[in-house]
């Protein structure tokens, strides 16, 4: 979709505070808190913008432990459809990615504790679909701010 200037400046504004008022996005994009309504409404209709969400602090809330695991799962059947279902559930998943490759999936997981975490590897790992995983356990994080590529490219 390509993007106009006043757009961009939305996009750019919401996401460094996605409880700006129209108001307050209209004056910072020099629009009015009308404009900025309906340029809002637009993007979502189109799908650009999918939602508005809080940004938590994992840690603060208990969740000291993330991983990542690389899964590779049996070729498509009721086990693996199973697998996914099971996934996706999961309070445990964050995120769920297909991937080409030597691995099938992605997971990023989050958990209160190691024992958490075992148990939940445990039970993923008794799926048939499951023929193999590699997990790696986060012990610190540099850098988290999923929102910089596309301030990157809405300042273009």
């Amino acid at each position: 979709m390509k993007l106009k200037n006043k757009d961009k400046c939305i996009l750019r504004a919401l996401l460094e505070n996605g409880r700006l008022s129209y108001s307050e996005l209209g004056r910072r994009c020099g629009i009015s808190r009308q404009i900025a309504f309906e340029h809002v409404k637009k993007l979502s209709e189109a799908g650009v913008v999918k939602g508005f969400s809080v940004c938590l602090d994992a840690e603060k809330l208990g969740f000291s432990f993330r991983a990542y695991v690389l899964l590779i799962a049996k070729p498509e059947g009721k086990l693996r459809d199973e697998l996914i279902a099971f996934l996706r559930k999961s309070e445990h998943v964050r995120s769920i990615q297909l991937l080409f490759g030597s691995f099938d999936f992605f997971l990023e997981l989050m958990f209160r504790d190691k024992d958490e975490m075992t148990e939940f590897l445990r039970e993923m790992r008794s799926f048939g679909a499951v023929e193999r995983t590699e997990t790696f356990i986060v012990y610190q994080t540099i850098k988290d701010k999923p929102e910089d590529p596309f301030l990157g490219c809405l300042s273009r």
